[in-house]
């Protein structure tokens, strides 16, 4: 009996002990999305990427400059019939060129659940795709694993004056040095409507863990992602204002 009774008070001694190995610190939320920006975006960053789109099959090569955090110009470069199209952000607003017609269109708020390029990511995702932090606040934190991996799950809540399409999103990152895996979408019923996935990290030049593949999976449909590969990458520590302009964004070359 004295040997049960010290085991029962060992175990309620260290339980909680146990369990508080798991709670995470006051702010740690806000930490790890400003890791996961600075990690992600930087200052501004030059690169080319390929992206590929089961649903039709067909895969994309491009050419992007970003500078943080409200400015982006992506432009396809091929296959040949695609080269010169491309996408300009400029704050909240987004913009499609058709080298075809030689023409500008600003993206309407109609519009901004429409494909991008006919990929599983809108145009929506393109037009806040540089600050989470501008949109949402951080909220619940939880510890969970992804394999082998522990990570933390962290639920991002739009502001009150926030025009977002998500009810709520959801980031999941490793615990060892917060790099995103996993990022979840859900709508206003509170269903899971995509989920990206972040893999093959590699060391860019200035030691930054990168990941070289984004995959947006399209949970409506079975089977249905976009998967867009880095190509190149570099980060600057800045980038002149006219690369992010009309007359950039129809520029051929």
């Amino acid at each position: 009996m004295k040997r049960m009774a010290m085991f029962v008070l060992t175990v309620a001694l260290l339980t909680p002990l146990v369990a508080g190995a798991e709670q995470p610190p006051p702010g740690l939320a806000d930490t790890i999305i400003d890791s996961w920006e600075k990690l992600m975006r930087g200052q501004a960053s030059v690169g080319k990427m390929e992206m590929f789109i089961k649903r039709w099959d067909r895969t994309m090569r491009m050419k992007f400059w970003e500078s943080y955090p409200d400015r982006t110009l992506a432009r396809i470069t091929s296959p040949a019939e695609d080269a010169g199209t491309g996408s300009l952000k400029l704050g909240k607003d987004l913009w499609s060129y058709n080298p075809k017609i030689d023409q500008v269109q600003k993206i309407p708020p109609s519009l901004m659940l429409d494909s991008w390029l006919g990929s599983d990511f809108t145009n929506d995702d393109v037009s806040r795709n540089s600050s989470v932090k501008l949109d949402y606040d951080t909220g619940k934190l939880t510890a969970s694993k992804i394999g082998q991996v522990k990570t933390w799950r962290i639920e991002l809540i739009p502001k009150p004056d926030s025009p977002v399409v998500w009810e709520k999103l959801v980031v999941e990152t490793a615990q060892d040095d917060y790099r995103p895996l996993v990022q979840e979408y859900y709508d206003e019923k509170g269903k899971l409507a995509r989920r990206m996935v972040f893999d093959d990290y590699r060391k860019l030049d200035d030691g930054r863990n990168y990941p070289y593949v984004w995959r947006m999976e399209n949970l409506q449909e079975k089977g249905r992602y976009t998967e867009i590969r880095v190509l190149k990458m570099e980060f600057k520590d800045s980038l002149p204002k006219k690369r992010f302009s009309i007359r950039a964004l129809k520029r051929a070359r």
